[in-house]
């Protein structure tokens, strides 16, 4: 097999027999406005969520003028990093409101109960004020942002920035997740993929937030279709954008495995079993580890990383994968301390081994791909993550209150921070090692 070389626009690729990249300019334009319009629905649906949470129970008119901060910083972003400059704002804005029709069902049943006018012309006035209310806050921002443009503007990868806002998205939806457990909510709503009997876009909202377990659960549900239908337009625009089968097939993968754990949630309800608790919560973040390898793998760093010119990198990846696999098996045994009280002597004792191959993982990006940064910077994020996590799986243990005991806003708040933060170092070590396989399949530049 000989050393052959393809030389693209963007970089000069060397490989053996059969080209690793072959050139895949994106051949759909859009991207932009869909990522965008995305990250600006999971920004608000997230600030909504904050502001209504029972511990906080702020005032509506607060929330909505948060909601609408949000596009509009949102908007200035857009403006400023879009080729389109104001009217990506503009169209982000509306596809974020459009999205936002998800959630105003519920909105829409109790205001035409209040006011008994008719449910067509109410659903009319909501949707269509929804789509130009939130089209003129991010229109607004992006009409400031545009004075403003980035000069880094057409280096945006936007397959990767929409990747990366479906990974955003899923890490709040393990955190409404945790939520669910600490609060001891899961069974809160009775019916799946009914919620008391009604559709569940159309769950009234008085309803929703009659008690806290109604809260927490319902609204777990609402971000999980956000994340269905993200999932599956991302799936779409990839496969419609880029050349590369393994990247055209990827997002579908995780959409299948989106959609088995929604199943895997709504059957835990219906069958109210705890062995499907577990399941639902590990595959979870199985699943966003996933989402974080697609990042990855859609920068357009990946496709321009130079290998090392030592064999460094064979012990990178074994060190990443035994990260990776140690907390795999973490993640296994925390699902078992926290819906069952067992396990906890194993789970600190993993903690343990988790410390040491991170650092030494780490410590290996560091010295050695100092000079890449994405290998630098995970690195990085691997030791802050893994130190936060000994520090709040501690303060969780002294504030735990035990699956079956009364949970304290405390004990919760700390157990599904120990959780998400859990989730997003698996995330963090997957993303390692995906990069050090890549050092791995490019062969050495030659002297």
């Amino acid at each position: 097999m000989t050393l052959q070389t393809t030389t693209t626009r963007e970089s000069v690729v060397e490989y053996r027999g059969t080209p690793l990249d072959p050139p895949c300019p994106v051949r759909l334009r859009g991207g932009d406005v869909l990522a965008s319009g995305f990250g600006m629905t999971v920004a608000v649906w997230i600030t909504a969520y904050i502001c209504r949470m029972p511990v906080v129970n702020a005032p509506g008119h607060f929330t909505v003028a948060a909601m609408l901060a949000v596009l509009l910083i949102s908007g200035f972003f857009v403006g400023r990093f879009s080729p389109r400059g104001f009217r990506g704002a503009l169209m982000a804005g509306a596809l974020s409101g459009l999205l936002d029709i998800l959630i105003l069902g519920s909105l829409i049943h109790d205001y035409v109960a209040s006011h008994q006018e008719g449910l067509v012309p109410s659903a009319t006035l909501w949707f269509t004020g929804s789509i130009f209310t939130s089209a003129l806050a991010a229109g607004a921002g992006g009409l400031v942002g545009r004075f403003f443009p980035s000069p880094r503007r057409a280096d945006v990868a936007w397959s990767a920035l929409f990747a990366f806002v479906l990974a955003a998205a899923t890490l709040p939806l393990i955190t409404f997740g945790g939520l669910v457990t600490a609060f001891h909510a899961g069974l809160a709503v009775p019916d799946w993929p009914q919620s008391y009997g009604y559709n569940m876009f159309l769950f009234p909202l008085s309803m929703m937030q009659k008690n806290e377990g109604n809260f927490y659960e319902h609204a777990h549900r609402l971000m999980g279709a956000l994340v269905g239908l993200t999932s599956l337009a991302l799936a779409i625009y990839l496969t419609m954008a880029d050349r590369r089968w393994w990247i055209k097939t990827l997002p579908w993968v995780i959409g299948v495995c989106v959609a088995i754990q929604a199943v895997l949630g709504g059957t835990r309800v219906t069958e109210r079993s705890t062995a499907l608790a577990i399941a639902h919560g590990v595959f979870a973040q199985l699943v966003f580890a996933a989402m974080a390898a697609q990042v990855a793998v859609n920068m357009r760093g990946f496709r321009k990383l130079r290998p090392p010119p030592t064999e460094g990198a064979a012990a990178d990846r074994t060190f990443t994968l035994l990260l990776t696999s140690l907390l795999v098996v973490q993640l296994i045994v925390g699902a078992f301390v926290r819906h069952e009280d067992a396990g906890i002597f194993t789970h600190i004792t993993i903690a343990a081994l988790v410390l040491l191959a991170a650092l030494t993982a780490a410590a290996r990006a560091w010295g050695l791909h100092a000079d890449r940064r994405p290998i630098y910077r995970a690195g990085l994020a691997i030791v802050c993550l893994v130190i936060l996590q000994i520090c709040l799986g501690i303060i969780a243990l002294l504030f735990r209150s035990g699956p079956k005991g009364s949970p304290t806003t405390a004990s919760a708040l700390l157990t599904t921070a120990h959780q998400a933060n859990g989730a997003l170092l698996l995330a963090v070590s997957v993303v390692l090692t995906v990069w050090t396989w890549r050092l791995l399949r490019v062969a050495p530049n030659p002297a």
